[in-house]
């Protein structure tokens, strides 16, 4: 009765119970039953779920058809769905690796990221995938080469072999595999020496799209010494406003509170590009520095213009709140300084916030 109910109705913790405890039923007397019993309510079950169930009690090579033909399903999110599925089932088996490996060439963007990230994540536990990937950073598609440099980043695998192999790729010729490479470094956490100075060379790329790959993966390796801060404050005047923004989030994650970082990061506040003013926001929200001055600096944002800036403005304050004093009692003041503001609900946001939690 609880599986059927749904996740709306039972709550998101205890329908995954709901799910381990009938998976449990695996390899019992009553793993033939229970499977049968759910099959009857299929028009009551989601479909993906009831995949999962039939995988996890018994039908392991009929899941594994079924969502090999989704592979090629005529619809990209049916697709989309498949590879996902796939990567988390862990059959690393040559007729699902090779069938992921085919929706590199997928026509959909979706598809094909999908696709590296459940090889990815197959690599985790298959040596075989790794080297499958390794050799697919030498495919003369560059396409190619790029999704098995994020499926490299996403295996876990960060043996000397493998980051060897994507530092070599951030010389690739094509900015997409130099892109990859990079936002594979950052998702392996392999900060050392070598592969710091690496990135932090592409920041000077004449592709944004590289710069932004190595802002995003210094972000990613937390290395938070003076020369990463200042190479990423520097970005922060790139031409490309994708590029100044992860050097803000990255500057934010990095934790750095100084005031010459807390000031260019105020400084974006006001940025034209509303993106650059919501990333702001978000860095401001994760240094955790309250200070009267940044809490002002978003308390005026409170009533930008765009919705995005707002939202974001408000969980930054209210990330603030939770380790300061002094910030309910300005918001509060804010809140009666605006009454006739058409924004004012955003101060109001941040008071449940900070009064009632997140929920």
């Amino acid at each position: 009765e609880l599986e059927v109910s749904g996740e709306e109705r039972v709550g998101e913790r205890v329908y995954e119970q709901v799910f381990n405890i009938i998976c449990s039923l695996y390899e019992t007397d009553f793993e033939d039953q229970g499977l049968e019993m759910l099959k009857e309510q299929s028009d009551r079950i989601d479909d993906w779920r009831l995949l999962n169930y039939r995988y996890e009690l018994g039908e392991k090579d009929q899941v594994i058809t079924i969502l090999l033909a989704r592979l090629m399903h005529d619809k990209p999110d049916v697709r989309v769905s498949a590879a996902n599925a796939l990567g988390n089932l862990g059959n690393s088996s040559e007729t699902v690796v090779s069938a992921l490996f085919a929706r590199f060439q997928d026509d959909n963007s979706d598809v094909r990221w999908r696709a590296a990230i459940a090889l990815g994540n197959l690599g985790n536990s298959s040596e075989t995938v790794v080297n499958a990937l390794l050799a697919k950073l030498e495919d003369s598609d560059a396409g190619v080469r790029d999704r098995a440099a994020v499926a490299l980043g996403n295996s876990d695998n960060s043996s000397e072999t493998v980051v060897s192999a994507l530092l070599a790729k951030l010389q690739d010729d094509e900015s997409r595999v130099r892109s990859g490479a990079a936002y594979g470094l950052g998702k392996l956490g392999n900060s050392s020496e070598t592969v710091v100075n690496a990135l932090l060379a592409k920041l000077q790329d004449d592709e944004s799209r590289v710069r932004s790959g190595a802002a995003i993966a210094l972000c990613s390796l937390g290395n938070s010494s003076e020369t990463v801060v200042n190479a990423l404050l520097a970005q922060l005047q790139d031409n490309n406003y994708s590029v100044r923004g992860w050097a803000a989030i990255a500057l934010g994650n990095l934790g750095n509170r100084s005031e010459t970082v807390v000031n260019a990061l105020l400084a974006k506040l006001q940025d034209n590009n509303y993106r650059l003013r919501r990333w702001a926001a978000i860095a401001l929200g994760k240094l955790g520095n309250s200070s009267e001055t940044i809490v002002n600096g978003l308390l005026s944002r409170l009533q930008d213009e765009h919705r995005f800036v707002r939202r974001e403005t408000t969980q930054a304050l209210g990330k603030l709140g939770k380790t300061s004093n002094h910030v309910l009692p300005t918001v509060i003041q804010w809140i009666e300084q605006h009454q006739d503001s058409d924004y004012v609900g955003r101060g109001i946001d941040v008071l449940w916030y900070l009064v009632v939690g997140e929920e």
